[in-house]
């Protein structure tokens, strides 16, 4: 037996739909990719959960049904930001097959284009901000990954006789740290005060990345 409705009935029940749009999709994805938006357009003190449901369109306890507080919210955007630095070292690896020098180089300037490209993302990975245990475990796996990739460009290169044989952990973290720290430097503004003439960020990495190379490679 169907249940009959009035006109007017069905006029109400078409205005709340309308004013409580319908989200079909990963809408746990979509909370993350907003929040990492308003990360970089705003920043980290003035981010909420209730911002972020606003940005997607949707009540402003929705966000709680996929993250507890605003900390595993961020937790989740910094491992989306480990998960793309590791498919970033992954491509330049693959760009250059066999070549564990130049994978390095274009390790090192995608890592600088991703830094200079999210930097309020960069320092939630890197600040100090999450907590290094284990108590967000996606979050722990993705950037052990990322320094794994790294790893292994380190590893292949001792392997065909390229680079020196050192502990493979601080060779990766050296190089790790030099790019690292001239991507900081960059998005701080920080050379511009220390040199002169502007500096093509690009040029600059790959100097940087050679000179990192030539203590890495045997004479």
């Amino acid at each position: 037996m169907f249940t009959q409705t009035s006109p007017e009935q069905n006029i109400t029940a078409s205005r709340n739909s309308a004013s409580k749009p319908y989200h079909h999709g990963d809408l746990q994805r979509e909370f993350l990719c907003a929040a990492r938006e308003l990360l970089e357009e705003t920043s980290l003190a003035s981010l909420s959960l209730r911002a972020v449901a606003k940005k997607v369109g949707v009540s402003h306890t929705a966000p709680y049904r996929h993250f507890k507080d605003k900390e595993s919210l961020l937790a989740g955007v910094a491992t989306i930001g480990f998960t793309e630095l590791s498919a970033q070292i992954s491509e330049a690896v693959e760009l250059h097959p066999g070549d564990p020098a130049a994978q390095l180089q274009e390790a090192g300037q995608r890592y600088v284009q991703l830094v200079q490209a999210n930097p309020q993302c960069v320092q939630l990975m890197f600040g100090g901000i999450l907590p290094c245990d284990d108590t967000y475990p996606e979050l722990r796996a993705a950037g052990d990954l990322a320094f794994d990739d790294l790893k292994n460009i380190i590893q292949t290169g001792q392997s065909n006789g390229s680079f020196k044989q050192d502990d493979i952990d601080l060779l990766a973290l050296t190089a790790w740290s030099c790019i690292h720290g001239l991507s900081v430097l960059f998005i701080n503004g920080s050379l511009d005060i220390a040199v002169s003439t502007p500096l093509d960020v690009q040029v600059f990495t790959r100097t940087v990345t050679k000179t990192l190379l030539e203590g890495l490679q045997i004479c």
